[in-house]
C-alpha cells in the first residue's frame, strides 16, 4: 500500500499525459470527420467509435499505471488535461494554421489571375 501512495504524483502525471495524447487522437478524428461530411450517419458512428476508444484508452491506462484503482484525482487529471489540450489546440495551433493556409490560398489565386 505504501508504494501506491508514494507513486501518486507519477501516476497523476502519466494519466495527464495520456489525456493530452487522447486529445490529439480526438483532433485526428475531427480531421477525418471533415473528409466524410457527406454522410451524417457515418460521421455520428465515427464519433461514437472515437468516444468509445477514448474511454477504452483511459481504462487501459488506468489499469496499467494505477493498478486498476479508479480514484477521483486520476479521472479529473485525465479529462482536465484532455480539455486543456483541446483549448490549446483550438486557440494556439488551429487558428495560425488556418490563417497560414488562407494566405497561401489567396497568393495562389493572385498568381493564377496574373497568368
Amino acid at each position: 500500500m505504501l508504494y501506491e501512495t508514494l507513486s501518486q504524483p507519477q501516476i497523476f502525471l502519466l494519466i495527464c499525459l495520456g489525456g493530452f495524447l487522447c486529445g490529439f487522437l480526438y483532433d485526428f478524428k475531427a480531421i477525418l470527420s471533415l473528409k466524410i461530411k457527406k454522410s451524417v450517419a457515418l460521421r455520428n458512428v465515427f464519433s461514437f467509435i472515437c468516444a468509445f476508444l477514448l474511454l477504452f484508452l483511459y481504462f487501459l491506462l488506468n489499469l496499467k499505471i494505477n493498478f486498476g484503482q479508479f480514484r477521483i484525482f486520476v479521472f479529473c487529471g485525465f479529462f482536465l488535461s484532455f480539455f486543456i489540450q483541446r483549448f490549446l489546440s483550438n486557440n494556439f495551433l488551429a487558428k495560425p494554421i488556418i490563417k497560414w493556409y488562407n494566405n497561401l490560398k489567396e497568393r495562389g489565386y493572385e498568381k493564377q489571375k496574373k497568368v
